[in-house]
């Protein structure tokens, strides 16, 4: 396997940190960028693999000036990026009718100009090696919607497309793009979701959790394991055709 040089936005927790710790267990050198946790305590959230050999700094994909050091690190200390996942989002349940539109405008520039902004930024490295992976984390909530989540399914939907967009382009550069877009995953984001509906709901805990649970008709919560290893075989060399395709990992659920 050629080991890669690889840039996870949003690596360290849930699907992003599955994903990173899968990608430094396959050989590739593994960027990790996240604005959420202290320098000082991000290494810790990483397992081995991703430990010994990941570069981990802030990134916040939100900020232009944030992406343009963090490849530049990346670059100079790891080599040119050829795999770009983004997994960096945000979700917020707002109705409609409720406050202004701030929730709305953060969910569309993190969850989908952040990516734009990552992909950018990368692309002509991808370009001159003649190479590139980019697979960027979606949802089901990109096909369906929901109350509340006007911004979130938006967001959502406009990544699927420029996932497309971008693999038209790529194409002719042996550059691929994906998205994979999963139904309700076993990470942070999800209890903070959970919180919420207690909250907005009048439920308890376990309530809405099983809420979550029983909307699948399997029975159960996807695991971010899950998500990482298609991920990791998207990256590879298995797949060189794989691409301009939305992945949905759904476990028969629509949402």
């Amino acid at each position: 396997m050629n080991k890669r040089t690889a840039i996870v936005a949003g690596g360290t927790s849930g699907i992003g940190l599955a994903v990173a710790n899968l990608l430094a267990e396959s050989g590739h050198r593994v960027a990790v960028g996240s604005r959420r946790i202290p320098a000082s305590q991000r290494r810790e959230q990483l397992g081995h693999d991703v430990e010994e050999t990941a570069l981990v700094q802030h990134l916040d994909v939100g900020c232009g000036d944030s992406i343009d050091r963090f490849v530049r690190i990346v670059t100079e200390r790891l080599g040119t990026p050829q795999i770009l996942v983004n997994a960096a989002g945000i979700y917020r349940e707002t109705f409609l009718g409720e406050g202004d539109s701030a929730n709305w405008f953060e969910q569309i520039d993190v969850n989908l100009s952040g990516p734009y902004r990552m992909i950018r930024a990368v692309f002509p490295g991808m370009i001159r090696s003649g190479w590139g992976r980019i697979v960027n984390i979606a949802s089901t909530a990109a096909s369906t919607g929901a109350p509340g989540y006007a911004g979130y399914c938006a967001s959502k939907a406009g990544l699927v497309g420029l996932t497309r967009a971008v693999s038209k382009e790529g194409a002719p550069h042996g550059i691929n793009c994906v998205s994979i877009s999963p139904t309700w995953v076993e990470t942070p984001m999800m209890e903070r979701a959970l919180q919420r509906h207690v909250l907005n709901r009048d439920i308890d805990i376990e309530q809405a959790r099983a809420n979550v649970t029983d909307s699948n008709p399997q029975g159960r919560v996807v695991q971010p394991g899950e998500i990482a290893a298609i991920v990791a075989f998207c990256c590879s060399e298995a797949a060189p055709a794989l691409t301009n395709e939305d992945i949905q990992v759904n476990a028969g659920a629509d949402w």
